[in-house]
């Protein structure tokens, strides 16, 4: 039964009514697991049902009121961006996204909880302290959960729905008011500057320039990394450089007001940044920027109340920031900017437009798009070593550190990598981009020139790739091109991993899984014991049947080296396929096995060749010309494949690895030609693979081998050196 979304559902059989009671709801889940619990044994039956009444007279309330007052995790879960940050705390759901930039501990700490409950974390650290007092009052939004005996969580999300489109309707009608009126309001689109009153609302826009986002979030990451590490001087250029692009963009941060008559409060709220941060005390607005660069020790005190008015803390703790004796013994008479002065009178209608977005803004919270970005980047780094570990790639490959030296990186997100998902030529801010060791690459260069083909690429767009870099062992040479044609920026220390780390911890959980499965280490020494008696048993029965060299015809002592081949064909082949299908460790295993055996095939193809030279060849078949001339032809081709799968496969890795190039030769196109050349082997490899599997080996072993069993001829003998 589909339900009906878009109309009013106070009146519509428009919910999922239980066949055999009279509960209703609003979600076919929510209706199965009912049934489940109550009519167990019941097969599942739904009939149409109007809005249960415990729900009814919430539909008819405004819908702000009904969820003003309770929030579920699941919208917490939603805001997890730099730009629309909320955290759960003991029961309570705060909008830190204002104060993460004054945290002491950096906005990074913060950020790595966005739209998650951090209760333990934050009781941990921060036993007995009330986050309350260093907020301001907007950014406590409400309590966690929602009463379930009220209203279900899916209803929740249904009346903020509503509560959108209600916010929508009114801000359109206020906005046609405005222009029916003459006023050069911002929002009615008849001027060119657009207004905001923070970079993190503006980045919520939805639509704001493609270009100026990307170029600010950029930025705003810069700003983060530099905070964090507590380095105010470089967040202070970086401020300049995002107010210098908003200037240009004609985007004004707040209307700056004539100080003749004070500075008011929603003027001191816009400096409230460890590299901006201005303090109101007792009608005085005071400039504490240069105090915080050199009083770190203090930063904690003072950086609670940037931005705000201080007088409630006055003395409340004798010596420290805002007291008497601290104002006589550190406050400089030039941080003083000037009097608190009164707010000025705005437009009503204007003021409530700006609710009304802050509203808006609040309630639709970031788009999907970012919010999978955002969850895709949340990764749980691992701890560095103290010291470089000899497995790490700057200790393997030394020229790589001679490439970034003395270069200045830009910093990156792994929220931000997510959305570099391509295609090429896309939109700003989605470049094919790829983390490999704690570094960005834009894939760009590559594409139309990786050995293994674009798809391979595309497909780790946007994500930390290096496992799969390190599987397939690329060369120095193939790393230094890399970094000198594709590196575009690291990712932020807070969000760096140890791969090496890493790689040891899977080591030891695979080693622990391992140990924990007994039956699955009886099956594997099982197995291992099994082959080595088919082995043994392999070369017994190949003695007891042995006959004189005099006797070796090919017709028979070559059938050992049929089935060498027959095993290396099919193991080239399955494996292929596994390794295809499968990830990590088990892709490298399965590749090895690959090249294994189809270097068995080789050999084996080069001895059968030589064996056949030197011995007689007994008279073919007795049947029909054309039959005879169909198998002829069908084993030369069949020559021709084995010979030219593994020669493709080991020229690939010979232009990828060995063949000498520009270290060498000095001259770039010798790596160009070797990568061109790579590229043509693998792409050989892979056609004539399929042809060989799908074309070669369906006709001769389907159709000749068929003919051969309907004549009465025994067709296991040929790779049977024991019949």
């Amino acid at each position: 039964m589909a339900r009906n979304d878009s109309g009013d559902r106070s009146g519509g059989q428009s919910f999922f009514g239980c066949a055999y009671c009279h509960e209703a709801f609003p979600e076919k889940r929510e209706l199965e697991v009912h049934q489940s619990m109550v009519h167990a044994g019941l097969p599942f039956s739904v009939v149409p049902a109007p809005l249960p009444e415990r729900e009814k007279g919430l539909l008819h309330r405004a819908p702000t009121a009904a969820i003003s007052k309770s929030i579920p995790l699941s919208e917490v879960n939603r805001h997890c961006t730099p730009e629309d940050c909320w955290v759960a705390l003991n029961g309570k759901v705060y909008d830190l996204t204002e104060f993460m930039d004054r945290h002491p501990g950096g906005p990074t700490t913060i950020l790595s909880w966005a739209g998650k409950d951090a209760s333990k974390m934050f009781n941990d650290i921060h036993k007995g302290i009330k986050i309350d007092q260093y907020l301001r009052p907007e950014a406590s939004l409400g309590d966690l959960g929602v009463d379930e005996s009220l209203m279900s969580d899916s209803f929740w999300h249904t009346l903020r729905k509503a509560r959108i489109q209600e916010v929508k309707e009114e801000l359109h009608r206020l906005r046609q008011a405005v222009t029916m009126d003459g006023d050069a309001h911002p929002a009615s689109g008849k001027v060119g500057r657009r207004q905001s009153t923070s970079i993190s609302k503006l980045l919520q826009e939805k639509n704001l320039d493609p270009d100026l986002r990307a170029s600010l979030q950029s930025l705003e990451t810069q700003k983060r990394v530099a905070l964090d590490v507590e380095d105010f001087a470089r967040a202070q250029e970086i401020k300049i450089r995002a107010d210098a692009l908003l200037a240009e963009a004609q985007v004004s941060m707040v209307s700056k007001q004539d100080r003749s008559g004070g500075i008011p409060l929603s003027e001191v709220a816009h400096h409230n940044k460890p590299h901006d941060c201005w303090v109101a005390l007792y009608g005085q607005v005071y400039d504490l920027t240069d105090f915080l660069l050199h009083h770190p020790e203090q930063r904690n005190a003072v950086l609670a109340w940037a931005g705000r008015d201080a007088s409630p803390m006055w003395n409340k703790i004798p010596g420290r920031f805002p007291s008497s004796t601290w104002m006589d013994y550190f406050m400089r008479p030039e941080a003083r900017m000037g009097e608190v002065g009164k707010e000025p009178q705005g437009d009503p209608r204007e003021e409530e437009i700006q609710q009304l977005q802050d509203e808006l803004r609040r309630l639709e919270g970031p788009s999907e798009e970012d919010i999978q970005a955002a969850q895709a980047g949340a990764t749980r780094a691992v701890p560095a070593a103290a010291e470089a570990s000899k497995l790490s790639e700057e200790a393997r490959f030394p020229r790589l550190q001679q490439i970034v030296a003395g270069k200045e990186l830009q910093f990156f997100t792994r929220a931000e990598v997510a959305k570099h998902k391509g295609p090429p030529g896309g939109p700003p801010g989605t470049e094919p981009y790829i983390i490999l060791h704690n570094r960005v690459y834009d894939l760009t260069p590559l594409l139309q020139n990786h050995p293994g083909g674009d798809d391979v690429l595309l497909s780790r767009a946007g994500t930390d790739a290096t496992k799969d870099f390190e599987l397939f062992e690329h060369s120095e040479k193939s790393r230094v091109k890399r970094d000198q044609e594709m590196l575009v920026g690291e990712i932020v220390p807070a969000e760096r991993m140890d791969w090496t780390a890493e790689v040891a911890t899977s080591g030891a959980e695979s080693t622990i899984q391992k140990a924990g499965s007994e039956v699955a280490r009886y099956l594997r020494y099982k197995a291992t014991d099994a082959l080595v008696a088919m082995v043994a048993l392999y070369a017994h029965w190949s003695f007891q049947k042995r006959k004189p060299l005099s006797k070796l015809t090919y017709s028979r002592g070559l059938r050992h080296l049929h089935l060498i081949m027959a095993v290396g064909i099919f193991g080239a082949l399955g494996s292929a396929h596994a390794a295809s299908r499968a990830e990590g460790m088990a892709k490298k295993r399965y590749l090895a096995i690959h090249k294994q055996t189809g270097v068995a095939m080789l050999l084996a193809l080069v001895v059968r060749v030589y064996f056949r030279m030197k011995s007689g060849i007994p008279p073919r078949f007795p049947g029909h010309p054309a039959m005879k001339f169909i198998e002829t032809q069908s084993l030369r081709l069949f020559y021709v494949l084995l010979l030219a799968l593994p020669v493709s496969g080991m020229a690939n890795e010979y232009f990828l690895k060995w063949a000498p190039g520009e270290e060498r030769t000095g001259n770039k196109k010798d790596d160009e030609r070797n990568a061109a050349l790579a590229k043509q082997a693998l792409a050989v490899h892979t056609r004539v693979g399929k042809f060989f599997e799908f074309v070669w080996l369906p006709f001769h072993l389907g159709y000749t081998t068929a003919y051969h069993y309907s004549r009465g001829r025994g067709v296991v003998r040929k790779v049977s050196p024991f019949i």
